[in-house]
This record gives C-alpha cells, sequence and structure tokens, in this order.
C-alpha cells in the first residue's frame, strides 16, 4: 500500500459523495419525494439518483481508484483521468436534476438538460472504466476481487446506457420514439444499478478489505467462485430476460426472470456464509468498530433478500419493492459505505501524512489513533436502528414515522462525517505526536 499508486483523488470523491447523500436525505426529509410524494415525482427522482449517482457512484469510483491499484500490483492509467470521471460525474448529475424538473413539467425549459446530464455521467463512466479496466484486464491470473469488479463495471455500462435511453425517451420523444416501450424497463435499471452494479463491486471490494483488516484468509476458494459465477449470470439472465419482455411477454422470458432471480438469491446467501467465515477465521481477535458495525449492513443484505424472495412471484412484490430498494440503498450499500470509510479515510491519511516518515525522526501514530471509536459507536448504531426502523415504517404504510426515523440515519450521517473530516485532519493526534502537512485531499508525499 505504501507506494507511488497512492490515489490523489479519492478523498474528494467521498467528500462529493457525502454531500449528495445528506443532500437527497435532506430531500427525503422535507416531504418533496417519496412516501408522501409519487415514485415519478421530481423530488422522488432527483433523490434517487442523488442517492445512486452522487452518493453510491462516486463513493465506488473513489475506493476502486485506490482498490484496483492494490489487487493488480499495477498502476491507474492517469490520476488526471480520476478527476476528470468526478468533474464529468459530479456535473451530469447537476444538469440531470434540471432535466427531471424539466421532463416532469415544473421547469419544462431544463428538459433537454436531462438527456445532456445523462450523457455526461456516461462520459464520466467510460473515463473510469478506461482508468480501471486496463489494469485490470492487464493481470494475470486476475484474484476474486478483481474479477467481481470487471462484472460490476459491465453492469454499470449497462445501467447507465439504460438511463440515457430513458432520458431521451422522456425529453424528446417526439425524436426517439423507438425509445419509449424501454421506460417499461425501469425495474431493470435499477436492478443492473442496485444489483449488478453497486453490490457485485461491493461484494468484491468486501473480499478484499474484509480479510485484510480482520487478518483472515484471502483465498475465498469455491464459495468465493460461486458468488461470482452465480451472481454475475443471474443477473445477466435476469436482465436480458427481463428487457426481452417488453417486446416478447412469453412464459418462458418469465421463467428465465425467475431462475435469474433465484440464482442471485442464492449467490447472496453463499456470500453471507462465507462473510460469516471471515469473521470466524479472522486472526485479529478484538473486531475494529467498522468491522462490527459492517454487522449491519450485511443483516440488511440478508433482509433485504428474503422479503424479495418472499414476496416473488406474487404482486405483493411489485407494492413492495420500494422497501426492498430501501433497505437495499440505505442498509446494506449505504451502510456498508459508511463503516468502512470509517477506516478507509483514515488509512488514507494515514498513508498520506505519515507514510514517508517511518524509521526517521518521531514515531507516528497508529491508524487507530487517527478516529476514536468512542465517538463513533453511537453514530453507527444510531446509523442502522434509524434504517432499520424506517423500514418497519414503510411496512406499516406511516409516512410521519419514516420521516423520523429517516432523520436519525440523517443526523447519524453527519456525525460520521465529522468524524471522517476528525480523522483527515488529524484530530485525535493531539499534540503529543508532530502532525505532517497534507495536501488539500490526498498527495503522495512521496512522489
Amino acid at each position: 500500500m505504501i507506494s507511488n499508486r497512492l490515489s490523489r483523488w479519492t478523498l474528494l470523491f467521498f467528500a462529493c459523495a457525502l454531500v449528495d447523500f445528506v443532500a437527497a436525505q435532506g430531500l427525503i426529509l422535507a416531504g418533496v419525494t417519496w412516501p408522501l410524494r409519487p415514485l415519478w415525482a421530481p423530488g422522488t427522482l432527483i433523490a434517487v439518483h442523488l442517492l445512486a449517482v452522487g452518493w453510491l457512484l462516486l463513493l465506488i469510483l473513489g475506493a476502486l481508484f485506490q482498490f484496483v491499484p492494490v489487487i493488480t500490483s499495477r498502476p491507474l492509467v492517469s490520476q488526471r483521468l480520476s478527476l476528470a470521471t468526478l468533474a464529468a460525474v459530479q456535473t451530469g448529475l447537476l444538469a440531470m436534476v434540471g432535466g427531471f424538473l424539466g421532463v416532469t413539467g415544473e421547469v419544462p425549459a431544463l428538459a433537454p438538460a436531462l438527456p445532456a446530464g445523462g450523457a455526461t455521467v456516461l462520459l464520466g463512466v467510460l473515463i473510469a472504466c478506461l482508468n480501471v479496466g486496463k489494469p485490470l484486464l492487464r493481470t494475470r491470473p486476475l484474484p476474486l476481487p478483481g474479477r467481481l469488479v470487471l462484472s460490476g463495471l459491465g453492469f454499470l455500462l449497462l445501467t447507465v446506457t439504460l438511463g440515457l435511453s430513458f432520458a431521451l425517451a422522456l425529453a424528446v420523444p417526439a425524436f426517439t420514439p423507438h425509445l419509449a416501450p424501454l421506460l417499461a424497463g425501469v425495474g431493470d435499471h435499477v436492478l443492473a444499478g442496485i444489483g449488478g452494479w453497486f453490490t457485485l463491486t461491493a461484494i468484491g471490494v468486501s473480499y478484499k478489505l474484509l480479510p485484510m483488516f480482520m487478518l483472515a484468509p484471502e483465498e475465498r476458494g469455491i464459495p468465493g467462485d460461486c458468488v461470482h459465477i452465480a451472481g454475475t449470470a443471474g443477473f445477466a439472465l435476469a436482465l436480458a430476460a427481463g428487457l426481452a419482455r417488453i417486446w416478447l411477454p412469453t412464459r418462458m422470458l418469465a421463467l428465465a426472470q425467475m431462475t435469474g432471480y433465484a440464482a442471485i438469491a442464492l449467490a447472496i446467501l453463499i456470500y453471507l456464509g462465507d462473510v460469516a467465515r471471515i469473521y470466524l477465521t479472522r486472526k485479529r481477535r478484538a473486531l475494529e468498530l467498522h468491522n462490527k458495525a459492517a454487522v449491519g449492513a450485511f443483516a440488511s443484505l440478508g433482509l433485504a433478500t428474503l422479503l424479495a424472495l418472499g414476496y416473488l412471484g406474487t404482486a405483493r412484490l411489485s407494492a413492495d419493492a420500494p422497501m426492498v430498494a430501501f433497505l437495499a440503498f440505505f442498509g446494506w450499500l449505504s451502510g456498508l459505505g459508511l463503516t468502512q470509510l470509517y477506516k478507509i479515510v483514515p488509512f488514507l491519511t494515514w498513508l498520506s501524512r505519515y507514510g514517508n516518515t517511518l524509521g526517521r525522526g518521531a514515531v507516528p501514530p497508529r491508524v487507530q489513533d487517527l478516529v476514536k471509536e468512542s465517538h463513533g459507536y453511537p453514530w453507527l448504531v444510531a446509523y442502522f436502528v434509524g434504517v432499520l426502523m424506517a423500514a418497519v415504517a414503510i411496512l406499516l404504510g406511516r409516512a410521519d414515522a419514516f420521516r423520523f426515523c429517516l432523520g436519525l440515519a440523517t443526523l447519524a450521517t453527519l456525525g460520521l462525517s465529522l468524524e471522517y473530516w476528525r480523522a483527515w485532519r488529524a484530530h485525535y493526534v493531539g499534540s503529543r505526536t508532530p502532525v505532517a502537512v497534507a495536501s488539500r485531499f490526498l498527495h503522495d508525499q512521496r512522489g
């Protein structure tokens, strides 16, 4: 890790992602989104894309720019391409926000901004795929985390391509009548994003981070290969059959789609069992806070999967899909992201500030010294409690209770963001250890 492969812009990605995450939560608390407004309301569409593009996409891409060089032992194509990705995705997202106000009739003049923003996000994604795809494709043999990331990148390209098609169909229907039927595939767009891209990539990253920080065996063997093969094949089959059913609603395609869902569920269940094995076989006896709290994210993934399986094939699946998506977005993906940031931010900060001082001068602080777990613990507990209570409120149809519970999760997000900031600024190190000067975000001082 202490090498010239330290990603210069990763913490800037994280900062922008957290701002977008808080903004999305603020819109929900303001009552301008679902569940107080329809799913197709402009506020809902804006909040969903702030979560998916602004929060999770930037979070995972920022992590990959640091993560991929570690698993491949190869540098990124360019650090400048990382910054170009951030600029394109964030600019495109802002244009999409205006575009949603246009296509829903709030500000009609802004409608063309939706496809323009979608195209800009797609450009940013293509740049990111080039930046991390080249070292991944050139590595032989590619370890399991890298294979999962490659599969996730394929679904990412499908997700943003579908999104751009929807944007064109909504913004310029007169010029794109052949794209209109695709609007019936919004569910597949969500599945490709939450499942194929976010979940497979998060699984790949966790397969590296969990063993690394818990000192557990990294080789996952047959269970890991089953997770990759069943998950990738399941999402591919479900998405291909689902999109094909738009034009050819046959019983065979419906069966293929259900088979894909079953393979996805199998992959997730195997993965959760494998995660339990990582925890049980670890050599680090005392778990650090981020890995303790990550149990809440894994529990949310399991709960969302079981709920989806219980509703599969029933009319209730479509009615309760928002609750399943909420658990996946806030409990599983966001929860895992927030818990791992509690370790990643101080880890990268330590590398940037102290990595070049080892063996010279004063003894640098440990990574654990950059955080104070007694301060972070209440926020992580509050976040998962708020998310769980919000999910129950959705199940009971209590929109007022939902906003109150999500308010608790939002407050926890702000508290955790403060802890990340303190770790970055070495706030808890104090005067007992000299604090090296760091650049605005991350800069490898050895370079």
